[in-house]
């Protein structure tokens, strides 16, 4: 297939992009991009969206705390959390950048040419991106836990440091780190069956992206991809917001004896607080999920 020059940003031409796609019955791939070309980006990525969306990200949370969003903590310290980002959910971004790659390249190696129409495309995007979000959950998770128990603060004055945090989840073993495990994967999978092949799709077919690619225009290619990014991931982000309250309710629970599974969990929300409880922070969660997926997809 036709590819252009590479261009390394936070989005990897070769690989997120329109400029690999070529006229044909199905969305072609080009040349795959190293390992470490992938994790830098995905780093770049993770640093471009966690960080300057953290505010948003605390107030969605305590939006969704079993207290209620003023018990939570409401307004104050809206950078709590922020150092196990840092620490720990970057990185995550950089796996699931190099195995979304690995996957998708594996596939359009391995599935005859015959069999690869539009519908394979789309499934070649979903299987990929559902098998890097499940692979970074191992990383994501751990950050998860503390990150939501740190921006949680309560009514204490002070909030948690992330040693301080760190030594309480850890009374629970390796476990507690991994609290709402299956509940964070039961919300990636869908969350990246919905947003990779929406953005790869939305991409595709964007008015500008032909002339964008003939040209070359890598810049205009970014700003295609930010549009794409953004609406591909606000509207997953609203489809998943129920998965994503009953798992922020789960990793909030600290007594272990008390938490439930994921239904157990959307159940007990729901007839509690009707289904608006299980839409609990949907508003800062589609922002959230739509300027993130515009920096992160095509920054």
């Amino acid at each position: 297939p036709r590819s252009h020059p590479p261009t390394l940003s936070v989005h990897f031409r070769t690989s997120l992009d329109a400029n690999s796609v070529e006229a044909g019955p199905a969305r072609q791939l080009g040349p795959q991009p190293p390992a470490s070309v992938s994790m830098i980006a995905g780093f770049l990525a993770g640093m471009a969206v966690d960080i300057p969306l953290h505010p948003l990200d605390t107030v969605k949370t305590r939006m969704q705390a079993p207290e209620g969003f003023a018990a939570a903590g409401g307004f104050r310290s809206p950078w709590s959390g922020l150092s196990a980002v840092v620490v720990v959910s970057v990185p995550g971004s950089a796996i699931f950048f190099v195995v979304y790659e690995y996957a998708r390249h594996f596939l359009e190696r391995n599935v005859p040419p015959a069999l690869q129409d539009k519908r394979y495309a789309i499934g070649r995007d979903a299987v990929a991106a559902s098998l890097a979000d499940v692979s970074a959950c191992v990383v994501r998770v751990p950050c998860e836990v503390l990150k939501q128990r740190m921006q949680a603060i309560g009514p204490m004055v002070t909030p948690p440091t992330f040693r301080a945090t760190v030594a309480r989840v850890s009374s629970e073993g390796v476990r507690g780190f991994f609290a709402g495990f299956g509940a964070t994967a039961m919300r990636e999978v869908p969350f990246a069956l919905i947003q990779m092949p929406l953005f790869e799709e939305l991409k595709h077919r964007h008015p500008w992206a032909a002339s964008a690619r003939a040209r070359g225009d890598t810049a205009h290619l970014g700003f295609i991809g930010m549009q794409s990014g953004c609406v591909a991931g606000m509207i997953a982000g609203v489809a998943t917001t129920p998965l994503d309250v009953a798992k922020t309710h789960i990793i909030l629970t600290e007594n272990r004896a008390n938490r439930r599974g994921l239904y157990q969990t959307m159940n007990a929300i729901r007839a509690e607080c009707g289904m608006a409880g299980l839409f609990k922070g949907g508003v800062p969660r589609a922002a959230h999920c739509g300027l993130g997926g515009a920096l992160w997809l095509g920054a």
